[in-house]
């Protein structure tokens, strides 16, 4: 009978109690010290260390998405800091652990899952805590997967789009610590002055920076959404964006004090950030040496691998920090993922086009055009000039038919005005008839009348035949 091994998923499960577990009592001890130190404090009224294991607890349940309630407030809001934190430890137990197998990685998210459940059901902090539950399977399942990943994302599409990817995130995050860091410089007097009005001592203003410090990770997601153009909202009503800030009254947090001012904003931003990540896309394709359709289904799954990545950014910060108005807080996971496709993504995808084959394309296509239009160009001169031969033609041949009409009509002008003397039988011209005395006719004697040479000349035709003969 064949034996199932499950050695090493009990392994990697063990390991991934840790994490979770210290997370948990990291959070728990920092509220009950700050109890401890401000128990006299009128405003605690009557808490108990009950109570404040049950507000600890509960506030570790927002880091795994669940929610929690402080005084009947509702608070979401997950403390990012804390949840990076559990991320990165999960991941180093896992690589220690040498995840290799989906098993394991299912007994990772199995394991963190049941230390959520065990601790929610122990300790029942208020709110409605049991999505943390969820979160803890899939922050188990993520990072394990993400720790054996050598073994695991083999799939050679990701293996070649993960240089890419890291290139992307890179970028965008230096870009967005450097919003980070205008804001702060721009709103440091705002900070302090709030800051200024907490009349604690040196507990609690430790206390306050420490809780600050849990949400800082969640400011730079509020710049990066801020600098993508979906913007944040601090409350209802109120709309942090670079395409224009709307804003209305805020809690006194000094960690507020640095968001932007009320303005039309600066939608230029937008075109700097797409020509930046355009820069990018073609200088990593050109150090590359990849084919075009390999560059460019690289750059595609990067764009795609980054877009979620920041849709999963904004999901972690967004929650609630209050009641009624403040229920709302943070971007929109969804409408930040097609942000970031449009402004970033299809950029970096279009710099994978400056490529040598596109280059080599191009110029070939240049080329080509080059040649075409001077083709072109000699075939309208050619025909340009055959025009003129023949217009040259017809100028010439409507010269030589005016010419000879002009003859035509001078010579008929001329047998015009000649006399029409007609042939006489022999074929030659007869002479002008003249009436002539006969020099042989004698003086007293009366000239021949014309019917006398009627007469005479009828005598002389009938004497003669047709032909001239005599008549026998």
């Amino acid at each position: 009978m064949k034996t199932i091994d499950l050695s090493r998923e009990l392994t990697v499960a063990r390991g991934a109690i840790a994490p979770l577990a210290f997370g948990w009592l990291a959070m728990a001890v920092i509220a009950t010290v700050f109890y401890t130190l401000t128990a006299s404090a009128p405003t605690l009224g009557e808490t108990t260390w009950h109570d404040v294991a049950r507000m600890g607890t509960g506030w570790w349940m927002t880091t795994l998405g669940g929610q929690t309630e402080i005084q009947g407030v509702a608070i979401s809001l997950m403390p990012t800091l804390m949840t990076l934190i559990m991320v990165y430890a999960s991941v180093a137990v896992f690589r220690r652990r040498l995840v290799a197998r989906w098993g394991e990685v299912a007994a990772a998210a199995i394991a963190q899952a049941a230390v959520v459940a065990l601790i929610g059901v122990a300790v029942r902090p208020e709110g409605v805590w049991w999505p943390a539950i969820i979160g803890g399977a899939i922050m188990g399942g993520v990072t394990a997967a993400w720790a054996g990943r050598d073994e695991l994302l083999v799939w050679p599409w990701l293996a070649r789009a993960l240089p890419r990817t890291g290139v992307f995130l890179g970028v965008l995050a230096v870009l967005t610590t450097a919003t980070v860091a205008v804001a702060f410089v721009g709103g440091w007097s705002r900070v302090t002055q709030i800051h200024g009005y907490y009349l604690t001592g040196a507990v609690g203003t430790a206390g306050l920076l420490l809780v600050q410090l849990a949400y800082l990770p969640t400011a730079f997601i509020w710049a990066l959404a801020w600098l993508l153009g979906p913007g944040f909202a601090v409350g209802q009503g109120t709309h942090f964006s670079v395409l224009g800030v709307e804003s209305a009254p805020l809690p006194a947090i000094p960690l507020l004090g640095a968001l932007p001012s009320v303005g039309d904003g600066y939608p230029w931003v937008l075109g700097v950030l797409a020509a930046i990540f355009l820069i990018v896309g073609a200088v990593v394709t050109r150090r590359e040496k990849k084919s075009l359709p390999a560059s460019l289904l690289d750059s595609a799954l990067a764009a795609l691998i980054g877009a979620f990545v920041v849709a999963a950014l904004a999901a972690m910060g967004t929650g609630a920090i209050g009641p009624e108005r403040l229920a709302q807080t943070g971007p929109v996971p969804p409408v930040m993922f097609g942000m970031a496709l449009l402004v970033l993504g299809l950029p970096y995808l279009l710099g994978a086009l400056v490529h040598p084959q596109t280059l080599t394309f191009l110029r070939a296509r240049s080329e080509a055009t080059a040649e075409w239009a001077s083709d072109r160009r000699q075939a309208v001169k050619d025909r340009a000039e055959e025009r003129a031969a023949e217009r040259a033609e017809d100028d010439e041949r409507a010269g030589q038919d005016e010419l000879s009409g002009d003859d035509g009509v001078a010579a008929n002008t001329e047998e015009r005005n000649e006399p029409a003397n007609p042939p006489d039988v022999d074929g030659s011209e007869a002479e002008p008839a003249q009436m002539e005395t006969e020099p042989n006719a004698t003086e007293g004697e009366d000239a021949p009348t014309s019917s006398d040479v009627a007469v005479s000349e009828g005598e002389t035709e009938s004497a003669l035949g047709v032909d001239g003969s005599e008549r026998d």
